[in-house]
């Protein structure tokens, strides 16, 4: 039992996502029921879908059509989760809300901190390009908004959110979201079932196996 919980809180879960990625918000409910479950630390890590839109961002470029193949995606692939998404009118800018992740990784707190944004521009309408929205987010992942609010002015976390959308390219990440669990890889959305046999044929076991 020891050697099977000693590899789950070793076991590597990074997420390369964007915020602006419907199929990225999507995956949260599932990476943090996978934390819940198999006892790991999902790590979320940048990928910059659309770098050249600006901070006050641009009309969607989504057309009628697209929108509603993309409803009718997300009403398929997760029932769920549908009743509860507005997308976005204009496409968003990500990159301050990635300055933001680092500063809540600093603090220990990114983890709930991305799942608050997410929920704040997928189901509340809100835009993660206007720090009033990353310092909501902030407040309800446990953090200290006023001092987010001075590393946002500052641009403290600027150079190492560019550093963290460099790496991403450079491992050769080209979509959101890309998972990798342990040794895998997993381009895209997937089902839960799909992640939880990844885990088990690699020698995750579930919390609730262990505790038995």
């Amino acid at each position: 039992m020891t050697e099977q919980r000693d590899s789950a809180e070793s076991f590597r879960v990074v997420v390369f996502a964007d915020f602006v990625c419907p199929y990225s918000f999507l995956a949260v409910d599932q990476i943090d029921r996978l934390a819940r479950e198999y006892d790991v630390k999902p790590l979320w890590r940048p990928y910059w879908l659309h770098p050249e839109t600006p901070p006050e961002g641009t009309p969607c470029a989504r057309t009628p059509e697209r929108v509603e193949r993309l409803h009718a995606w997300i009403k398929d692939m997760a029932p769920e989760q549908y009743p509860r998404i507005r997308i976005p009118e204009k496409r968003q800018y990500s990159f301050l809300a990635f300055e933001a992740l680092e500063f809540a990784y600093d603090h220990g707190r990114d983890f709930a901190f991305k799942t608050a944004l997410y929920e704040l521009m997928w189901t509340e309408g809100a835009d993660i390009g206007d720090a009033e929205t990353l310092m909501t987010a902030a407040e309800r992942a446990g953090l200290d908004a006023d001092q987010l609010k001075m590393a946002l002015d500052e641009h403290f976390y600027a150079e190492r959110a560019l550093d963290a959308i460099k790496q991403a390219r450079e491992i050769g990440i080209t979509n959101t979201p890309t998972i990798f669990l342990g040794k895998t890889r997993i381009n895209g959305w997937t089902y839960y079932e799909v992640l939880q046999s990844v885990m088990e044929k690699q020698g995750v076991r579930p919390r609730l196996a262990l505790a038995s």
